[in-house]
């Protein structure tokens, strides 16, 4: 019978990770980025008109203006932390997994082992699809969901990201 092994690892014993270089996403992303922040603001813009009208009684500007500028205020905020975060993000594909990092109040960064990969897919929104941008969802065994998606990718990007992953996870690469 083998001896079940569960030595402590010292943080100062853990090898020296290089820092990689990640490859960003295409600038037309920052549209698609945008155009959703646009719709929130039309949302938000059109309930607010909506209950003006609608309202049985006629809300006082002593309360439209502080809920205009703090709706104003949150879209301006969304904004320009989706500028300023948009450099931040980005992918890897390395010989043994493929990475994608994002974040700019919260760094994180996903990774997933190539060979955990059970599936993956090529995705187009309506306004992607105008820009020639794609996504690629990236499916582990045990999930719904994707385990990671890397969105803002060229058409050509992601198809050849998919074709190389494809080609790893059916052992043909």
């Amino acid at each position: 019978m083998e001896n079940f092994t569960n030595a402590v690892l010292i943080p100062e014993n853990l090898p020296e990770v290089e820092p990689e270089t990640f490859t960003g996403l295409n600038r037309k992303y920052l549209i698609v980025l945008f155009v959703r922040i646009l719709i929130i603001f039309l949302l938000l813009a059109g309930g607010m008109t909506a209950y003006i009208i609608f309202a049985e009684q006629t809300p006082s500007w002593s309360i439209l203006i502080p809920i205009a500028a703090a709706v104003l205020l949150i879209i301006i905020f969304i904004s320009v932390v989706t500028w300023l975060g948009f450099p931040k993000k980005g992918y890897l594909v390395r010989e043994k997994d493929v990475s994608f990092q994002r974040g700019l109040i919260t760094y994180m960064v996903t990774s997933v082992p190539l060979n955990r990969i059970q599936h993956v897919e090529v995705n187009q929104g309506i306004l992607a699809k105008m820009l020639g941008l794609s996504s690629v969802n990236i499916y582990t065994a045990g999930g719904t969901s994707s385990d990671l998606s890397i969105p803002g990718l060229t058409e050509n990007e992601a198809l050849k990201l998919k074709a190389f992953l494809s080609g790893k996870i059916s052992g043909h690469e």
